[in-house]
């Protein structure tokens, strides 16, 4: 048994969940429940190891989920809209009822902008508009919920984004002009909401963006090109030319970065107040600068 407040984190072996948990353990000030389908991998037990109460549950399963939320002080709640898919919204809300009937002080829920009604359903974000609803409802219903809203990926750079060119340069391709396009690096979400659970009820209510770095996709390969010594060149494509590239879900990707250039709602102001509370919060060329194994595969 302990003193410290209990935080149940959901994805605990995933990136967001990962994340979280990893700082809250360090801290020290937090004991972290963590749900994962497979208590038996290898993360899992890199968490054990670190101390947490690591606990087999499938979020689709109710038992599961009530008994996994008993006695917690409070919660990170991420689902993955692509194992999910047409149920995430139905798990989402089933795991966030759950969680505040168990009586949590603070739920941080991570999700993402609206965007079917945005764009006017000429954007095809099904991954954001499940999140989307439950933030809205449980916004509403006045419960005890700070909302994050995570930006791309640094660590999606080095293998999904940049390609060596012929010549040994490096290129990356991306439908969104000069358009700033927000970015972080998920291993300071885990910082970020270690600081939004120390604040408690003063965010209940609020929308916290892990933003932390807002540049042109030019400046992100000026800024590249000088951590890693290289040239990279950014070419911007036509979003219609973007989403028949034989990539990973270029389709969704499209449509995400056409809503981010169309729909800019984030500002200087939330890279500041992310920066203010999670001071650690790096830009991208800090974050290159700080983890070169990123990068040594696609630079060898």
């Amino acid at each position: 048994m302990t003193d410290r407040p209990l935080v149940l984190v959901t994805g605990a072996t995933g990136a967001q969940g990962g994340s979280v948990a990893r700082h809250l353990l360090r801290s020290g000030r937090w004991a972290v429940r963590a749900v994962t389908r497979d208590p038996r991998s290898a993360a899992a037990a890199a968490l054990t190891a670190r101390g947490a109460d690591v606990v087999a549950c499938d979020l689709t399963d109710p038992g599961q989920v009530r008994r996994s939320v008993a006695g917690v002080d409070a919660a990170f709640l991420v689902t993955d809209y692509w194992s999910l898919k047409e149920r995430e919204y139905e798990v989402a809300r089933r795991t966030a009822d759950a969680v505040l009937a168990a009586g949590a002080g603070t739920l941080v829920h991570s999700s993402l902008p609206e965007a079917h009604r945005r764009s006017g359903g000429a954007l095809a974000l099904p991954h954001h508009d499940g999140k989307a609803r439950l933030e809205e409802e449980l916004r509403a219903s006045g419960s005890p919920v700070v909302t994050v809203h995570l930006s791309t990926y640094y660590e999606n750079w080095p293998a999904r984004r940049l390609r060596r060119q012929e010549d040994g340069t490096f290129a990356f391709t991306l439908p969104h002009g000069d358009t700033p396009l927000p970015a972080v690096s998920v291993a300071d979400l885990g910082p970020l909401v270690g600081a939004v659970l120390d604040a408690g009820p003063a965010l209940h209510g609020d929308v916290v963006k892990a933003v932390g770095d807002l540049l042109p996709p030019a400046a992100y390969a000026a800024a590249l090109t000088r951590s890693l010594g290289v040239p990279v060149a950014y070419r911007d494509v036509p979003y219609e030319t973007y989403r028949e590239l034989p990539l990973p879900h270029a389709r969704a990707v499209a449509d995400m970065l056409e809503f981010t250039r169309r729909h800019p709602d984030v500002t200087a102001a939330d890279v500041a107040r992310a920066r203010g509370l999670h001071p650690g919060m790096r830009t991208l060329e800090s974050w290159a600068d700080s983890a070169p194994e990123q990068f040594a595969r696609l630079l060898r």
